[in-house]
């Protein structure tokens, strides 16, 4: 069994408010050399994207806007990329918005310096030096601002697939509360879902001594270091998240979801998730739903299935989340808070209302245990009938 673990972190990290002004700064070490953004129209009717580039402009920093972005990433919107900026010798991209387009950035960032096809580095690793990346989220969620992680959908291929990596951690992450004022609620309660799967997850994964001496993959289990960043993250979103979803303006609440998804996101990083993010990838097939509607939705069956896995753990998720014990066991009540947390932000709480028929669950159940890399995480062990009973319990 393991009897070290290792801690990896992202690069520099500015949070708050007109932290953006960091970027003259950062340009310093860059030489004013020509940047590429990625970002979406959402992002540019908000007026974000104008901010940035107000910032870019006074500091006389020659850019590029590909504005097209689209949620969820395929291959064919890196390839779009990439024909129009290929040529262009672009030295840095910046990922402005949500997961989808951080993520977009991160594929960019790296096919501008290979010949390889994308699909690649599915199974191969980027063993090269990427064009550094500097990222700024706008949305309180996938914590991309400080993972080597992107998701892409390869409609050629029928596959959404994680791609990981060390060399796409952004260098630079910069977080302003401000940037997120104008999100729509439904966006904040997706996001915001995400987050806190990411963090329960990370708090709750299989510990890094139960891994074998000579494990070595991207996530290694829990350690007291993700504890300590997932807990405080679990702490800060269950605080706000209503809040933030019921009153977008309530500054503070904006300030406390950002802070606890990007500590959500340093504890996945490294710790991993698990069993509701692997079935997300199996859902996600069949359900055109935003990526944290799914995990936020799978999180409760998790939970009530893992529960006594690793019972320390899940009794201390108790007595963060449940403040007043109903006398239930607490299994049931940490199982309620988080499907009447799901209600209160107007999200769903069984697969039927993504659009899931019955007649998918025993596939669904076979992929994601084929999801190695998050399923040997997951702090119970597995097999496809065990995750059928979780998907029926999930259903109806």
């Amino acid at each position: 069994m393991k009897a070290y673990w290792q801690y990896k972190f992202p690069g520099n990290i500015f949070f708050g408010k007109e932290s953006l002004n960091e970027l003259e700064r950062i340009y310093q070490k860059y030489e004013q050399k020509k940047t590429l953004i990625i970002t979406d129209q959402g992002i540019k009717a908000s007026g974000i994207l104008q901010k940035l580039e107000e910032k870019l402009t006074r500091y006389a920093i020659p850019y590029e806007v590909y504005d097209e972005a689209k949620p969820e990433p395929t291959n064919s919107d890196v390839e779009e990329v990439l024909a129009q900026y290929l040529d262009k010798e672009v030295y840095v991209v910046i990922g402005l918005g949500g997961g989808s387009c951080i993520d977009l950035a991160k594929m960019v960032s790296f096919m501008l310096k290979t010949k390889q096809p994308l699909a690649y580095f599915y199974n191969n690793p980027i063993d090269f030096e990427v064009t550094p990346i500097i990222a700024i989220p706008t949305t309180s969620g996938t914590g991309s601002e400080v993972t080597g992680v992107a998701v892409v959908n390869d409609i050629d291929k029928h596959l959404k697939v994680g791609i990981s990596s060390e060399k796409i951690k952004p260098q630079f992450a910069i977080l302003d509360p401000l940037l997120t004022m104008g999100m729509p609620p439904r966006v904040t309660a997706c996001s915001g879902i995400d987050a806190l799967v990411h963090a329960v997850e990370a708090f709750t994964a299989k510990d890094f001594s139960s891994f074998p001496e000579d494990y070595v993959a991207d996530f290694r289990g829990a350690t007291m270091m993700s504890n300590m960043f997932a807990e405080k993250a679990i702490r800060l979103i269950t605080e706000n998240l209503v809040e933030a979803v019921t009153n977008g303006q309530n500054y503070e609440a904006r300030h406390q979801m950002l802070l606890g998804s990007l500590l959500a996101g340093l504890a996945f990083s490294n710790a991993g998730t698990s069993m509701a993010h692997a079935a997300a990838y199996a859902i996600a097939g069949r359900a055109p739903s935003p990526h944290g509607e799914i995990t936020g939705l799978m999180l409760p069956y998790a939970i009530k299935y893992n529960f006594s896995s690793n019972l320390s753990k899940f009794m201390e998720l108790h007595r963060i989340c449940v403040k007043e014990s109903k006398g239930l066991d607490k299994n049931s009540e940490i199982f309620d808070y988080f499907i009447e947390l799901l209600e209160q932000i107007n999200l769903p709480t069984k697969l039927q209302q993504l659009g899931i028929v019955r007649e998918d669950l025993p596939a669904m159940a076979k992929e994601t245990m084929g999801i190695t890399r998050l399923m040997n995480i997951n702090p119970r062990q597995m097999d496809e009938k065990d995750l059928l009973t979780v998907f029926e319990m999930a259903f109806d």
